[in-house]
């Protein structure tokens, strides 16, 4: 059997994930107090297909499971309110909608999120350096003191990459911009860093506040050129070794195969070769270190800037583009803007978005109609999108795309209303299931398909976590049951009304004749006996388990 080296890399990042893991996770295969066993609904475990059994669905829930991580208390009444469309262009419009308060709990909590990439590097070094990067007279003032290494220059970058992680699951759970968070998580797979590699421990943060979340509903070849000149891109895809005479083709061929064109759009091998030379020089400003024993100067360290030295200055052609002899940095910058507004881009890049918010297998004509308007409008993302969303194929699109872990624990988690300060334990789970946010190690990004993530082993771990969640295990985080009961006014004490509730509150929607008597059965099979409190949970993990709750 032939392993690419995707494959490979794919299989140390998951062995690499399975890593100091907390004591918690070990637990959640422990049988719970009168837990019941988990009934199968649909048997489909090697090859998803999109069910055919579940009904038209409703849009108010497509669009809530779509452009949003799924519903919180209440939001399926909102949209029902004020319409799917106006719910569409209100999300479509996030500049226009208050999330202050959030932002001002995560700058609290994730002091990171705002620093330069210098700034990291100094605040968070690796512990080797920590003594290092000292001046004489620090070292000198800590052998006196006897205190040994100050405690804030034992910060670490894998600090970085989790506050990272930690409020990008903050910001699925509790931001009012849901389509701006799914939409970021869409391009952060689209242009994939792995956050572990070198210095993008520290450079994805900036990369997710200065090119993914600022240019996430812009234009197109605004967001291709910010990242092609992100240091963490640089760095990622080995561009800051691509010098004269000895060109590095990696993020030559990457940023056409994966982020414009596609593999299938009209480039060639002798095209990422010329493109290859044409980002010669393009490379990121290291520390500064001033004299032996001298401070570091982290001022400019990790910025983006053009090495004329260490570029090609000779002639290119690129395709079907001719590049004079010393065009220098406008060598690169002419093609980034005409890969952007490639026919193909247009065609790839709508595909892709169609494919995140329809199905698997969007029509070809919904997708034609989105690559017109790309086209027409230089890449306005916002534009595109809206073509999408508001068509019939996205608002009859029930059922036909699965939940990706970090859909799955999200949506769970806003739909039990579950409050937080802390989100680590959420961001493990969602490693755990095998998507771990920034560390994805290979440049193809997660897939987006449901065959890739419905399987066996996948299920357990979704079924775990609903167990978890129901029974409020999941550390530092609260879900109160009782509280959601009391918030709808409702008096339920038949093991009927019990299924009903819930199942309102989590799917929103009424389970099959078929299905309702499923769950009624795992709790004695009489709708009409009373149901025992103690077991409040049970039901609550058997639907947030169930297969109706993977689709989105």
């Amino acid at each position: 059997m032939q392993i690419t080296r995707r494959d490979f890399l794919k299989d140390i990042a998951c062995g690499a994930a399975l890593v100091s893991l907390p004591p918690w996770v070990s637990q959640l295969d422990e049988p719970l107090a009168r837990q019941t066993h988990l009934p199968i609904f649909h048997s489909s475990p090697w090859q998803w297909i999109p069910a055919r059994d579940l009904g038209t669905g409703n849009p108010i829930i497509t669009a809530l499971n779509r452009l949003a991580f799924g519903p919180r208390p209440g939001d399926f009444e909102r949209v029902q309110q004020i319409g799917v469309d106006a719910y569409i262009e209100e999300q479509l419009a996030p500049e226009k909608i208050d999330d202050s308060a959030l932002e001002q709990r995560l700058a609290t909590m994730y002091p990171t999120l705002s620093k330069s990439i210098g700034e990291l590097m100094r605040d968070y070094p690796q512990r080797p350096q920590v003594v290092q990067n000292m001046s004489k007279a620090e070292r000198l003032e800590q052998i006196l003191a006897g205190l040994g290494v100050k405690t804030e220059l034992t910060q670490n970058p894998q600090q970085v990459v989790a506050q990272l992680q930690d409020a990008t699951m903050m910001r699925a759970l509790f931001s009012r911009r849901q389509l701006q968070e799914v939409v970021v998580d869409f391009w952060s797979n689209h242009f994939t860093i792995y956050a572990l590699k070198n210095d993008d421990r520290w450079m994805k943060t900036v990369d997710d506040r200065e090119v993914i979340r600022k240019h996430a509903f812009g234009k197109f070849g605004d967001l291709l050129r910010a990242s092609a000149q992100s240091p963490a891109m640089l760095v990622y895809l080995d561009n800051q070794l691509n010098v004269k005479g000895v060109a590095n083709e990696n993020y030559a061929r990457e940023i056409m195969e994966l982020h414009t064109l596609g593999v299938d759009g009209g480039y060639t091998q002798q095209d990422v070769a010329e493109l290859a030379r044409a980002f010669t020089g393009w490379t990121v400003r290291q520390p500064r270190r001033s004299g032996a024993f001298g401070a570091t100067d982290y001022s400019d360290a990790g910025t983006f800037f053009f090495d004329s030295n260490r570029h090609d200055n000779a002639a290119k052609r690129v395709l079907g583009i001719d590049l004079p002899a010393n065009g220098g940095i406008n060598d690169a910058l002419k093609i980034v803007d005409v890969l952007a507004k490639h026919p193909s881009t247009a065609q790839f890049v709508s595909k892709k978005l169609a494919r995140r918010f329809v199905s698997d297998n969007p029509p070809d004509a919904l997708v034609q109609r989105a690559a017109q308007t790309f086209t027409q409008t230089n890449g306005d993302i916002r534009a595109v999108l809206s073509v999408i969303l508001h068509s019939d194929d996205f608002k009859n699109s029930f059922a036909q795309k699965i939940k990706r872990p970090v859909e799955l624990v999200a949506s769970a988690a806003r739909a039990m209303d579950l409050q937080a300060d802390d989100v680590r334990a959420l961001s493990t789970t969602v490693r755990l299931m095998g998507q771990g946010l920034f560390l994805h190690p290979t440049p193809d990004g997660y897939p987006d398909v449901g065959d890739a993530w419905i399987n066996t082993g996948a299920l357990l771990a979704r079924w775990n976590f609903a167990l978890a969640l129901a029974y409020n295990r999941v550390p530092r985080a609260k879900v109160d049951l009782s509280k959601l009961i009391a918030s709808r006014g409702v008096s339920i004490k038949t093991t009927g009304e019990v299924v009903d509730f819930w199942t309102d509150v989590i799917l929103h929607r009424a389970l099959a004749d078929a299905d309702r008597k499923k769950l009624i059965d795992a709790f004695g099979g009489n709708a009409s006996a009373n149901f025992d409190p103690t077991r409040l949970p049970d039901p609550v993990a058997l639907i947030l388990a169930s297969p109706q709750f993977q689709y989105r």
